[in-house]
């Protein structure tokens, strides 16, 4: 009986944990768009700043600096922390140092 009764106690428990996580999760994914987003206002914000430098300097548009500009300041980077991402996960995972048990009188 105690032992259903336990059971029971640490079902309630998982329950109310993974409650938690999915409501972290979500406050995660929201926490990612944020900062999506304002990657994009600096990377729009940064490449009119470049489009309005070069524009009396290159014969071509403010828009399509402006449009160029934007696109590789917010892809670029991100492309890198891609490929870098994709370059750890496809290395093999480093072996631990291997222990020698030690002699149970020494």
């Amino acid at each position: 009986m105690a032992s259903k009764k336990g059971r029971a106690e640490v079902e309630k428990k998982a329950a109310a944990a993974r409650e938690a996580m999915g409501w972290v999760q979500g406050r995660l994914n929201v926490l990612e768009y944020l900062i999506l987003f304002f990657a994009l206002v600096l990377a729009l914000l940064g490449g009119a700043l470049i489009a309005w430098v070069l524009a009396s300097v290159v014969s071509t548009s403010f828009r399509v600096i402006w449009a160029v500009a934007s696109l590789s300041l917010f892809i670029l980077p991100g492309g890198f922390v891609y490929f870098r991402e994709f370059r750890t996960r496809s290395l093999p995972p480093d072996r631990p140092p291997e222990s020698k048990t030690k002699e149970p009188h020494g």
